[in-house]
């Protein structure tokens, strides 16, 4: 009933009048949290905030201000609005406005709050807006998507799969990732705390990974790559690449290492037996050993063992 009144109250605001004034919306909404189902948050630009604890509901908060004046303040108001929709395998969170729509005369801010109970899957998908997602998902899988906007994962989930294109992303693990993949073309990449797969790409950004477990692929364009595991079984595969700057890889000891390092224009420090040239290593290790493929082609690369 709460919403409902909020609502009411706001549809009075939108259609009175042109004068210069804040518009605020504010609703709450709880769904029942059925296992398997995704909690999907739609948003333009709302900072977002989660947060994983036991219960049987998922709880929303949403608030949104509108700032201008006359009938386009009010039309985006109403465009905002927001949605909250069961689709029963699918419970959406929807604030959105139209592509296209000029900010001159208008400025917005939004906030979703959420609670919700682990081992439901949750995707947040974003053009402008940051997120923030704390406590243990269980084994459910985190989603992010944002244009414009950084994730900051303090908890654990059983995969974090990201997309940023222009944002950073953060995570303190509390348990190991099984799989963690990122994508950032302005932002860079920053894990602690574990996974046991690892895919990261950065356009202009470092990556800064911790207590890796397993296989990684690591390529930074304008950035430099940092990574270290905690354990890494034989005959796993660990490939970096970075275009202007360098690779640092440390590895647990006894580790084994075969494969090949190559750098353009930077020194090669290793750690583990190889054949030596100038700008070329060749690791010594055999069948059975940690393949490793690193390559640069401005900077230096260190292979290093605990």
């Amino acid at each position: 009933m709460r919403a409902r009144i909020i609502v009411a109250l706001l549809a009075g605001v939108v259609g009175a009048g042109t004068a210069a004034a804040d518009i605020d919306i504010h609703q709450e909404h709880r769904f029942d949290a059925r296992p398997g189902a995704t909690l999907l948050i739609d948003v333009s630009f709302h900072e977002v905030e989660v947060t994983a604890r036991p219960g049987a509901a998922v709880d929303v908060t949403v608030d949104i201000t509108v700032s201008g004046s006359g009938a386009s303040a009010q039309e985006l108001a109403k465009q905002l609005q927001p949605q909250f929709i069961d689709e029963g395998e699918r419970l959406i969170v929807r604030s959105t406005r139209s592509k296209g729509w000029s900010w001159r005369s208008l400025s917005a801010q939004g906030r979703v709050v959420v609670s919700m109970p682990p081992g439901l899957d949750l995707t947040i998908d974003s053009s402008s807006g940051g997120a923030r997602v704390l406590g243990d998902l269980g084994d459910a899988v985190l989603r992010f998507d944002a244009s414009s906007g950084s994730l900051n994962l303090v908890g654990a989930a059983r995969e974090l799969l990201c997309d940023a294109s222009s944002g950073s992303i953060r995570v303190d693990a509390s348990r190991p990732l099984e799989v963690f993949t990122a994508g950032a073309s302005s932002g860079s990449v920053r894990l602690a705390g574990g996974a046991r797969e690892v895919r990261i790409e950065t356009s202009s950004g470092d990556i800064t990974l911790e207590g890796l477990l397993g296989d990684a692929e690591l390529e930074a364009s304008s950035g430099s790559i940092s990574a270290q595991w905690d354990a890494i079984a034989a005959g796993a595969t660990v490939r970096a690449d970075a275009s202007s700057g360098g690779v640092s890889l440390r590895f647990p000891a006894g580790t084994v290492l075969a494969g090949e390092v190559d750098v353009s224009s930077g020194s090669i420090r290793s750690d583990f037996p190889g054949t030596m040239t100038k700008n070329h290593l060749t690791l010594a290790g055999g069948a059975g050993a940690v393949r490793v493929e690193v390559g640069t082609s401005s900077g230096s690369v260190k292979l290093l063992g605990n």
